[in-house]
């Protein structure tokens, strides 16, 4: 049971690393940027204002910059953990499957057949979440270029998304 637990372990820091290094990659390449206009932005809200402008004007020119970049992190975070909960129920489930064939007089070659049975599973599962990723991260990237394409947070007249 233990060599099982460690081969589980082993897929799952794959698979883990693979998830890992996909958000990094969108943090670094989308997130990241959009960030930096976003501040950007506030920045320009302030310039425009000057020292004579209201602070309301101010706080409400800045909460429309960062509305773009806060809806693109929400809906990262959304699909990482949408991700994660898909990966667990099938887990869950190959565990389920595995203790309903268990019985108390089980013998020892019947359990190795039920332990081989929940390691196909597992990597099955793991497999069909490996796969998942690319779509995930194409669905992400889509999304956040469409909120850049629709953002309308406006810093002097000028779309926050467009600078550079």
């Amino acid at each position: 049971m233990a060599d099982l637990q460690s081969k589980v372990n082993q897929l799952t820091s794959k698979i883990e690393a693979d998830l890992s290094q996909m958000v990094d990659e969108i943090e670094r390449l989308k997130l990241r940027p959009m960030g930096r206009n976003m501040h950007s932005c506030i920045v320009s809200c302030y310039d425009k204002a000057g020292r004579n402008g209201r602070k309301e004007q101010i706080e409400q020119c800045a909460q429309k910059c960062q509305l773009p970049y806060q809806q693109a992190g929400a809906l990262a975070q959304q699909e990482f953990g949408n991700f994660q909960n898909r990966l667990q129920n099938g887990m869950i489930q190959c565990q389920n499957d595995a203790q309903a064939m268990v019985t108390p007089d089980m013998q020892d070659n019947k359990m190795k057949q039920v332990e081989d049975n929940l390691m196909k599973c597992i990597e099955s599962a793991i497999g069909k979440s490996k796969v998942e990723l690319g779509p995930m991260k194409q669905r992400i990237e889509s999304r956040i270029s469409l909120e850049e394409s629709s953002g309308d947070s406006t810093a002097g007249g000028k779309s926050w998304f467009r600078r550079g």
